[in-house]
């Protein structure tokens, strides 16, 4: 008996507390039952009222509306939108879904703004916006559709905002800045474009963008890209980008200031380029890089002729920091049609493609810029580096002059020829001639006993091509344009020659045999 009053003592008020919920729970239907109708009407007539006097806009209509009180979401079904331009842009939404915050919402009536909106700093205008079944058409140029898109946590600037409502247009630089978007993601975009000499075509299955804020973006992926023409097409596995900064709200208005066309002499075109210059010096070499991370995977590109074919599966730059110096970069199977090099006057009988892979990184040790990596080049050779260097003022500016005026402290650089020297030799002379021609220059451009020894390495090599060997013979700090003076190369040089299996006149013979 006790136990049961203690039951029944407990069990009442949780029948209160369940009863008063479910109350609650009726009243707040009841009451999205009687708010969503009155907002579905005053929402459907404040976009017909939009759209008659908007410029832009020739037609708008859309089959019905529907509020959610909840989840404080507006949905438009059936939407479609003419605009006034010359070509009759046409545009369509199956599904098109707002969410706005309270705050946001009461922006929009005037009556209730002074209350809603802040003076200054940025404030939610946008919960989330989803479209599905978009389609868009201009007659005779362009046609395209897309199946999904969703745009969340969109932010900005609450004077931006104010000045926007009341007609007014603020600064596009100063309010791009002043924006923030948490994320936006499109799926399955194709579009057509008819041209002069036919049409190009472009579908894209995914998009994703997570943070923009301050002109910058954390990240972007567009993945399987493909774009063609008549006679072209392109594709990508994925292009990727993280980390990316764009120039300071003040260089970026100067570089848009500037324009490149619509000069009347080369003189000042130059000097159009002369000013951008130093401003894109000013962005690579901030201390926070441009970009952190730089992608392109498994991409293909093919031209009008079928051996125009140009392939790669990775491209990337990772762009860790300036000060310090850190720097990666690594390209993976890039192949090129040998008819593209050749086009270029060089000739390589018997080789279809170019296949090149390599690595680099690059990275500050004690204000020395500390670099490592390989090349390589198939059926031509393997270059493998380590060298030390430092660059004038300490910061890279990615100039021509800075570069030939950098030193060069340690080091160490190992070629493994598989076909380079024979195919240089084979645009130049015939088997029989090449190693004295070889010769010759080398005791021509390498004179004096200072350089013996690296005379007979490299004649060493051009006999029979192998592996080379070349170590700086110094850690001492040497200006690069004294690395290649040829009075002293045998002094800061040391070369070892290690033949190969095959003599130059065998591999001339084997590459070109009607020669």
């Amino acid at each position: 008996m006790l136990q049961d009053f203690q039951t029944m003592k407990y069990k009442k008020p949780l029948l209160v507390t369940a009863l008063v919920a479910g109350i609650l729970i009726v009243i707040a239907v009841a009451a999205s039952l009687a708010i969503s109708p009155v907002v579905e009407r005053k929402a459907e007539q404040l976009l017909n009222r939009y759209a008659t006097r908007a410029r832009g806009i020739e037609h708008f209509t859309f089959s019905r509306v529907e509020f959610s009180p909840l989840s404080r979401s507006l949905t438009l079904h059936d939407v479609l939108v003419v605009y006034r331009s010359p070509k009759g842009l046409r545009k369509s939404i199956d599904r098109l879904e707002i969410s706005v915050p309270i705050r946001a919402a009461a922006c929009a009536v005037p009556a209730l703004r002074p209350y809603a909106m802040p003076e200054k700093g940025s404030m939610d205008i946008c919960n989330a916006i989803t479209a599905d079944g978009v389609s868009f058409s201009m007659p005779g140029l362009l046609a395209g559709s897309l199946e999904h898109a969703a745009i969340s946590g969109i932010a900005a600037d609450a004077g931006h905002i104010r000045a926007l409502l009341d007609g007014r247009r603020p600064d596009p630089i100063d309010m791009l800045e002043r924006t923030q978007l948490d994320g936006l993601d499109a799926l399955r975009l194709r579009t057509t474009v008819q041209t002069g000499n036919g049409s190009a075509a472009c579908n894209l299955e995914a998009f994703r963008l997570r943070g923009l804020h301050n002109l910058g973006i954390d990240e972007m992926r567009l993945e399987r890209l493909k774009a063609s023409t008549n006679k072209e097409s392109a594709e990508l596995a994925l292009f990727g980008m993280d980390g990316f900064r764009a120039p300071d709200s003040a260089t970026l208005r100067l570089l848009l200031s500037v324009r490149l066309t619509g000069q009347k002499t080369e003189q000042e075109i130059t000097g159009s380029i002369e000013h951008i210059l130093p401003m894109i010096q000013q962005w690579l070499t901030a201390s926070v890089p441009p970009v952190r991370v730089l992608a392109i995977e498994k991409g293909t590109f093919r031209g009008a002729r079928p051996q125009d074919v140009m392939s790669l599966d990775l491209i990337r730059l990772d762009w860790l920091s300036n000060s310090p110096r850190e720097m990666k970069t690594a390209v993976r199977d890039l192949v090129l049609p040998a008819q593209l090099i050749e086009s270029n006057g060089l000739h390589l009988p018997g080789l279809k493609a170019l296949r090149f892979s390599g690595e680099s990184d690059a990275r500050d040790e004690n204000g020395r810029i500390r670099e490592t990596g390989y090349l390589s080049l198939a059926q031509f050779g393997q270059l493998r580096y380590n060298a030390s260097y430092t660059v004038p003022g300490g910061v890279f500016n990615f100039s021509p002059d800075q570069l030939l005026s950098m030193s060069l402290y340690d080091a160490a650089f190992t070629f493994v020829d598989q076909g380079a020297l024979a195919y240089l030799a084979l645009n130049q002379y015939d088997p029989d001639m090449a190693g004295p021609y070889f010769n010759q220059a080398l005791d021509y451009g390498l004179p004096g006993t200072g350089n013996t020894a690296l005379r007979a390495a490299l004649k060493s090599f051009v006999d029979r091509p192998g592996t080379l060997d070349i170590v700086k013979t110094t850690n001492e700090a040497t200006p690069l344009q004294r690395c290649v003076d040829t009075d002293t190369l045998g002094r800061l040089w040391r070369v070892t020659a290690t033949p190969g299996k095959e003599s130059l006149y065998d591999q001339m013979r084997r590459l070109a045999p009607a020669q």
